[in-house]
């Protein structure tokens, strides 16, 4: 058995435990929040053939990602052909969802950087630089889905007396007490059976040893980007803000199809706390965490009946789809010859 084969059945293995997981979590979300009416209101409001356009958004997420990566290459002067970036891209999409803790994915793209020509400090230079424009896009947006979120639900004592924000304020308040508890939480973790299994302690540890190993090196080319190619920044910026908003548009657009348009800046935000929360999980899909904590957070923004299916229908695209068609792109460019750096 080729290490290639090894590392292909690695990424299989945990990304069907997330696969199930995720199903069998997916279909109690959908059982205990459906009732009599769901059944009729799913046949008379979805219109099924506009369902796989839900794939849409995907695509274009990928392909903003891959554009991320094609221009960033050309700054540090190690230009790559733009199908090898976004192979690279959905590859290390495909890492996230199928590792505990989404640990698969920093290492699936330096590693495709690597075979492409780009040293692991270079590699770990444009890491740097996407994870920045992806925070700084995300705190741009917060305080526009937080006044949306505070206009579409009252905050006051009737609201709380009929228990309608419990779940708002569970996301809204997660990273705040993971903060001030990091460090007992971080122990929890340790006890937790797939972060032993995993030996995610030791590959987290390798993980900053590499990176302060390189650091020198990739400060280089960190400043190259960041002093010497503000217009590619700005753009690259522009472009993560079309990616999240098109990966974060499928849940707005499931509620949708089932008839109930919502604004979607405050679910842009839920679902990246979600995806905070799943990497924090420490297993495959988040161990059902995401779909756990939108069943709390979407019945006040649609019917409860309706809660169920809305989530199985953004699964089904923002994690399966993910898993399955980004798996296929994964072992294909794991397997395939590195090209010739495109100049």
């Amino acid at each position: 058995m080729s290490q290639t084969e090894l590392n292909v059945k690695k990424f299989t293995a945990i990304a069907v435990q997330g696969l199930v997981i995720s199903i069998a979590v997916s279909s109690l979300v959908l059982l205990f929040t459906s009732s009599g009416d769901t059944l009729s209101i799913v046949r008379e409001e979805i219109n099924w053939k506009r369902v796989p356009l839900l794939a849409v958004p995907v695509f274009i997420s990928w392909s903003c990602n891959g554009l991320r990566f094609w221009l960033m290459s050309r700054c540090i002067g190690r230009p790559l052909k733009y199908t090898r970036a976004v192979s690279i891209a959905v590859s290390s999409e495909f890492g996230v969802m199928a590792s505990p803790g989404g640990i698969g994915g920093a290492a699936v793209r330096l590693g495709f950087l690597k075979k492409s020509g780009i040293p692991y400090a270079h590699g770990a230079a444009l890491l740097a630089a996407d994870i920045f424009l992806d925070i700084l896009f995300f705190i741009s947006i917060t305080p526009f889905a937080l006044t949306a979120l505070f206009n579409y639900i009252p905050f006051d004592a009737a609201a709380f007396a009929n228990g309608r924000n419990c779940g708002w304020l569970a996301l809204l308040l997660m990273p705040v007490l993971f903060c001030l508890l990091r460090k007992p939480v971080y122990q929890a973790l340790k006890r937790q059976k797939h972060f032993r299994r995993y030996r995610v302690d030791g590959r987290l540890r390798l993980a900053r040893q590499k990176l302060t190993s390189g650091f020198r090196k990739g400060r280089n080319a960190f400043r190259l980007i960041f002093k010497e190619h503000r217009g590619m920044l700005l753009i690259n910026y522009l472009l993560a803000g079309l990616q999240f908003s098109a990966r974060y548009s499928i849940l707005p657009l499931a509620i949708f199809l089932l008839g109930y348009p919502v604004n979607p800046l405050p679910l842009i935000v839920m679902q990246g706390l979600l995806f905070m929360i799943s990497m924090l999980a420490v297993a495959p899909g988040g161990g059902g965490s995401v779909e756990v904590l939108a069943a709390l957070a979407l019945p006040q923004l649609m019917p409860t009946d309706l809660v169920g299916v809305a989530i199985l229908l953004w699964r089904v695209f923002t994690y399966h789809f993910y898993l399955l068609f980004g798996g296929l792109i994964f072992a294909r460019t794991l397997r395939k010859p590195a090209p010739e750096p495109y100049s």
